[in-house]
């Protein structure tokens, strides 16, 4: 009998154990995934013929290149000449238009306020710096008479006028300007090559404008402060 029994249980046990095994073989297979090689996933591919000439162009050139430094540029001939120019008026011209700045705020001082120095209405006498009229020379005309003339009757503005000429004739007469009844004052203050000479020059020049030009009424006292002024410079000259 019990045989039998475990001849049952043992009958049975197989049964399922390959019922077991079957259903797992079933499963491997649902799972499994078969790839089939039939697509060429590498292409053979040829390289041109000049493929070293199209890698040599510049677009494939990778190489740093030197920069050339632009040279500074040089200043053209017109800008020197104003440089040039600019720095002989500043250190040359400049110094003497400052100083007759400065003496012309000195002779307003000194000698008053009650003149017409901007009045240009009188034709006769313009304020454009001209030395003497078309019609006179001081190389024939006798400007020492017309002078001691001009101080017997008084006539003070008249008389430094005629002291400036005089000086104008001096400075001719040394050979140190080039005399021209047409030229100014600034004209000939170029001309003196002397420091001392030039700058003695023009404050009498200044003084002759200011009084003449100016038609200031100088009184006899001044006079002869001018007057001094202009026969220290001739005596210089000689």
């Amino acid at each position: 009998m019990q045989k039998k029994v475990f001849l049952f249980v043992l009958f049975f046990t197989s049964i399922s154990y390959g019922l077991v095994e079957n259903d797992s073989l079933l499963l491997l297979e649902k799972d499994t995934v078969h790839y089939e090689k039939s697509i060429e996933y590498a292409q053979k591919r040829a390289f041109t013929e000049n493929i070293k000439e199209k890698y040599n162009d510049k677009e494939f050139q990778y190489t740093e290149e030197e920069i050339e430094e632009a040279e500074p540029l040089k200043p053209s001939v017109g800008e020197s000449a104003f440089v040039g120019a600019f720095l002989f008026f500043i250190s040359n011209i400049f110094p003497f238009i400052l100083g007759g700045i400065i003496i012309f705020i000195i002779l307003k001082t000194f000698l008053g306020t009650e003149t017409n120095f901007w009045n240009f209405k009188k034709s006769k006498k313009k304020v454009a710096k001209k030395l003497i009229y078309e019609d006179e020379d001081i190389h024939e005309t006798d400007i020492d008479g017309l002078l001691q003339n001009a101080i017997q009757n008084k006539e003070y503005r008249l008389a430094i006028r005629y002291y400036y000429l005089s000086v104008l004739k001096t400075l001719s007469d040394k050979k140190l300007i080039d005399y021209h009844k047409d030229k100014t004052n600034s004209e000939y203050l170029f001309e003196i090559e002397n420091t001392t000479t030039r700058t003695d020059f023009s404050y009498l020049s200044y003084v002759y404008s200011y009084v003449w030009y100016g038609d200031f009424p100088i009184d006899e006292t001044n006079f002869k402060l001018a007057e001094s002024k202009y026969q220290s410079f001739k005596n210089t000259l000689k």
